[in-house]
């Protein structure tokens, strides 16, 4: 119930509104997002890993914490977190203003900014913000990243890559957005090409780098077994959202620029899914996918407004919030980690109320 409460309060928010977002609006959801997910207690999979992580750094210097395979980033939000006596509560604020900020940047740009953020709740603010709050920051960054690139400025957009980086190592791979993007471009049947040569890209980094990283990174959290279990899930929904729009493509009022996105997008969500069949790399798959889950926040905001099927964008839009509502509450019923979400508790609520 605590988490449908939220969901409800965004659909309703989202009717009400009928895609306006003003700047109000959007730092009221971010102080809100701020207090849920920043100030939840003993919350996530990875919350007390977090905590233990911020207790453990108050005796190490910042170059220690390098030479531990700490990303930069995470190093200095660690270090100051402990020098200050933040704890993991302030580990957790941070991450959440961080992830927030850029969610609800990045879906003020979307065609429905509300129907954006309702897409996002069920797991890309529940499960990622909640459970991999180092990765969530990376991604709340490149998505400011993507609204830059969305006008053609790629600078700024190596810029959000180069900072995400440093958060999370992973984020590098962002850099294969616009990589694919002009391969895209080089000849006619350039699609295939892109995946190709994505393809042989993907295997090196993941023989050379990937695999190792991330198999040691979770085998210090949860199992990569439970992770697993529901990332091959993930990945299926991916593929089912880049077919939808390499298919209707023609029937989506985006700009030029964010054709091109999405298609790269596209190319690289399909490349995951069957990079997951191909070898057992379903967690770091998964993990990786994630830095495209815009795909969907992009699709959900505009494909209401295609009038598919001659159906109203209303309509369109109870499905997709019937859709976010299963997915949400298959989730919390079914998901097997699940547990480690609920109940959910908030220090600063429970004192509040």
């Amino acid at each position: 119930m605590s988490y449908l409460i939220p969901y409800i309060f965004f659909v309703f928010l989202s009717l009400a509104n009928n895609r306006k977002f003003t700047n109000l609006t959007g730092i009221l959801i971010w102080i809100f997002l701020v207090i849920f997910i920043g100030f939840r207690f003993e919350v996530g999979a990875d919350w007390f890993n977090y905590q233990e992580s911020v207790e453990r750094v108050y005796d190490m210097s910042y170059s220690d914490l390098l030479l531990n395979a700490y990303s930069p980033g995470y190093a200095f939000l660690l270090k100051i977190c402990s020098k200050y006596n933040w704890g993991v509560y302030g580990l957790n604020i941070i991450n959440a203003g961080i992830f927030s900020g850029g969610l609800i940047y990045f879906c003020k740009k979307l065609k429905d900014p509300l129907l954006g953020l309702v897409a996002a709740y069920p797991y890309l603010i529940i499960v990622v913000s909640m459970g991999y709050i180092i990765q969530a920051s990376a991604i709340g960054i490149i998505l400011v990243g993507l609204t830059f690139y969305e006008n053609k400025n790629t600078k700024a957009f190596y810029l959000s890559i180069v900072i995400a980086t440093m958060l999370h190592n992973s984020a590098f791979l962002c850099v294969l957005i616009p990589l694919v993007d002009r391969l895209r471009r080089i000849k006619r049947k350039s699609s295939l090409v892109s995946l190709s040569l994505l393809s042989s890209v993907f295997v090196i980094l993941y023989i050379r780098y990937l695999g190792d990283y991330f198999a040691s990174y979770y085998n210090s959290y949860f199992s990569q077994e439970i992770e697993a279990q529901g990332g091959f899930v993930k990945l299926l929904i991916m593929l089912m959202f880049a077919i939808n729009f390499i298919i209707l493509r023609n029937n989506f009022e985006f700009s030029k620029q964010q054709k091109n996105i999405l298609f790269s997008l596209s190319i690289l969500s399909i490349s995951l899914f069957f990079f997951s069949l191909t070898i057992e790399a379903t967690v770091t798959t998964y993990r990786l996918s994630l830095y495209f889950y815009s795909l969907q926040l992009y699709i959900t905001s505009y494909f209401p407004y295609t009038r598919f099927l001659n159906i109203s964008p209303l309509i369109w839009k109870f499905f997709f919030y019937l859709y976010n509502s299963l997915f949400l509450t298959i989730w919390v019923l079914f998901a097997y980690h699940a547990y480690a979400w609920t109940p959910y508790k908030n220090i600063l609520l429970d004192r509040i109320f």
